[in-house]
């Protein structure tokens, strides 16, 4: 089968990750995959046997990166059985690349894309985030709906979108994110987290949480994994700061930590903390959506709820002060994690994307 995959960008982000681990897997399965993106957008490196297809022009502006790589994409995508897009810009444009060629078209939804910009740490302008969302609610009426979790699903059905056709998870490469010596006996303990730079992935709310726990009767250093540039003057507890270059580098943060804190406001999945728990960390998770998909309260993990600093606080605080429950918990992620490697995701979507090519047909 050949498949084109639409991009916004190659980037160290979830929908990048998406893309590459799947389609590396369905090259190697006989089938053909390409991704297409904006020029200049590439970031990570792609799988051998995945095409990447730069479109439009190099521009440093991520907006107008996006607008001129869609009028490239419109010639550029090659012939293929199927396209599946990621962004609802993308997902309009595969829509009517699919209707004048014939071939079915998917959306696959990897987040809440209509409020995705809502705190609008990203999206500034008022007009330019209400003609997003009037184009993401247009997205979600696609003729087919992937999702990547129950609650992604859900925020898509109740934004007026289609019934998802099927759930296609995210997931973790097991080769490279498993547990390994830590390189030094960690004292202070040490918290990791990934960072990053729109407000709802909730970073001001850690700081907050870390600075009302009792450094002296617990102490701890803050490990922050993250691209971006971040502010943080607030913090009154000792933090480091590390930009891995792949995921070898990334799977050895990890490593290096005792617990992994995802403070996101809300999540259509959620690889990081889903990493952390595949190299042996216990993880202290907001119940920010996508996550329930492999996390339990007190089964194997500790969930508080959003955008609450003190039990953020609670639950960091004790975690540090039992050492029992964070063996307990880590022992428990490393089992149910085994549900989400790529190699199973890989199957989802190979076996998705047949059946809705076979529907089409007939």
């Amino acid at each position: 089968m050949k498949i084109a995959y639409l991009l916004p960008n190659l980037h160290v982000t979830g929908g990048a990750r998406v893309g590459v681990e799947i389609g590396g897997r369905l090259v190697e399965r006989g089938h053909e995959f390409s991704i297409l993106i904006p020029k200049g957008r590439q970031k990570i490196p792609s799988p051998a046997g995945v095409k990447v297809i730069e479109c439009g022009i190099a521009i440093h502006n991520p907006l107008l990166a996006v607008a001129t790589g869609l009028i490239g994409m419109m010639i550029k995508v090659p012939k293929v059985d199927i396209i599946v897009a990621s962004m609802p810009t993308h997902a309009i444009l595969a829509q009517a690349i699919g209707r004048l060629r014939g071939i079915p078209t998917v959306n696959y939804a990897l987040n809440d894309d209509v409020n995705f910009f809502n705190d609008r740490s990203l999206l500034r302008n008022r007009l330019l985030l209400r003609l997003y969302k009037s184009i993401a609610r247009y997205a979600l009426k696609s003729e087919y709906l992937l999702v990547n979790s129950h609650w992604t699903g859900v925020q898509c059905v109740k934004e007026g979108g289609i019934k998802p056709f099927s759930i296609v998870h995210s997931g973790y490469d097991k080769s490279v994110f498993l547990p390994r010596p830590k390189q030094t006996e960690n004292k202070p303990i040490r918290i990791v987290t990934v960072g990053r730079r729109p407000r709802w992935k909730g970073m001001a709310d850690l700081i907050i949480a870390l600075n009302m726990v009792d450094i002296k009767t617990t102490p701890f250093i803050l490990t922050i994994i993250t691209q971006d540039s971040l502010n943080i003057s607030a913090a009154k507890f000792p933090f480091e700061i590390f930009k891995p270059a792949n995921d070898t580098e990334l799977a050895d943060l990890y490593n290096n930590g005792d617990i992994f804190v995802h403070p996101s406001w809300f999540e259509g999945f959620g690889l990081p903390p889903l990493e952390a728990q595949a190299c042996g960390l216990p993880v202290i998770s907001t119940n920010c959506g996508g996550v329930r998909e492999f996390l339990k309260n007190k089964t194997n993990a500790l969930i508080i709820p959003p955008r609450e600093a003190k039990s953020l606080s609670v639950a960091i605080t004790t975690l540090l002060n039992d050492s029992a429950l964070r063996e307990r918990l880590a022992t428990e992620g490393q089992v149910s994690c085994l549900n989400f490697t790529w190699d199973k995701i890989a199957d989802q979507f190979e076996s998705t994307i047949e059946k809705l090519v076979n529907i089409y047909r007939k």
